[in-house]
């Protein structure tokens, strides 16, 4: 079985979760995971996966990176022995839980890359009604909105609207002509009910896939920002490819309207199923050749393609 988190989810914090689409739950991740996981951030940064090299910004200092659990033998294990997916167990109130993926994102002092206003269900593979698939958002830094805490609109994954799928740097590869842009919240910040909590390492934010969320750049000259965004679902995600979704480097055998499974989207409680965690037991599974060719293609062709943005 997984580690245990430090308590349990309060059902306050639950009801928080559904009212608000986030909740800052305090100290509930082990030091011990958080020193862990802060080392094998570092190393990341410093070594990159071929997602991490295509998504950071190293001009700008900004480093990201995706399905670091599929290469990484620590983020690995956080898949499957960190509490994490007994917090999703709660959060969701479901038995079955499937590990959807994990990603990075590092902003060290003075990093001037913001987080642009968005809602996430539109960036994944999924089908856009999926409810029951959360984040967890784990900083490694003490954190605060000056040193681009991430900050929320409450009550937003209620809103009916869809959103452009968008990244830090304004790729135009996830422009789709499908969703609205996303409104001008900085513009209007008396319009909404804003939130976002001030964090020390050990606590956790639980956001719906729904729930529009950003970050400025992080103004801070002396305090990085490191943060892992861990994402988890139940046995009733749908699976759906639309264009402009995020790239998917291993071959998943899934196909619309199937149900995330697979040794891509692994289930860990009850218990893990075996034969899809096989291949990954016997040491990191790079990408399939086939599939980074596709996306190296698709990346190259939007970079040639590229017009200056004025966003950020």
């Amino acid at each position: 079985m997984p580690d245990a988190p430090t308590r349990n989810l309060t059902e306050d914090e639950i009801e928080a979760y559904q009212r608000d689409g986030v909740v800052c739950v305090r100290g509930i991740f082990p030091e011990a995971w958080i020193q862990r996981m802060a080392a094998a951030v570092d190393r990341v940064v410093e070594q990159p996966s071929l997602l991490g090299r295509a998504v950071s910004i190293k001009d700008e200092a900004f480093s990201g990176d995706l399905f670091l659990w599929k290469v990484d033998d620590d983020f690995r294990d956080f898949v499957y022995a960190s509490p994490a997916s007994l917090i999703a167990a709660q959060l969701l109130r479901s038995k079955v839980v499937r590990h959807f993926y994990d990603q990075l994102f590092v902003k060290p002092a003075g990093c001037h890359v913001p987080t642009p206003w968005h809602h996430d269900v539109t960036f994944w593979p999924v089908d856009l009604d999926s409810r029951n698939l959360c984040s967890m958002w784990i900083p490694f830094d003490p954190v605060d909105r000056a040193s681009s805490g991430l900050e929320f609109v409450r009550g937003s994954h209620h809103w009916q609207r869809r959103f452009k799928a968008v990244t830090p740097n304004y790729d135009p590869y996830m422009s789709d002509s499908e969703f609205e842009d996303a409104p001008d919240i900085d513009a209007h910040r008396d319009d909404y009910d804003l939130f976002c909590p001030d964090m020390e390492p050990g606590d956790v934010l639980l956001f719906d896939a729904h729930v529009v969320h950003g970050s400025s750049a992080n103004y801070s000259t002396e305090r990085r920002r490191r943060a892992l965004a861990s994402r988890w679902c139940d046995d009733t995600i749908v699976f759906n490819a639309r264009h402009a979704t995020m790239p998917l480097l291993w071959d998943h055998g899934l196909k619309d309207g199937d149900r995330l499974s697979g040794a891509l989207f692994p289930r860990v409680l009850p218990s893990p199923i075996p034969t899809e965690g096989a291949r990954r037991a016997e040491g990191p599974e790079l990408p399939d050749p086939a599939y980074v060719q596709k996306v190296m293609s698709a990346i190259a062709e939007r970079m040639a393609n590229r017009v200056p943005n004025h966003h950020a």
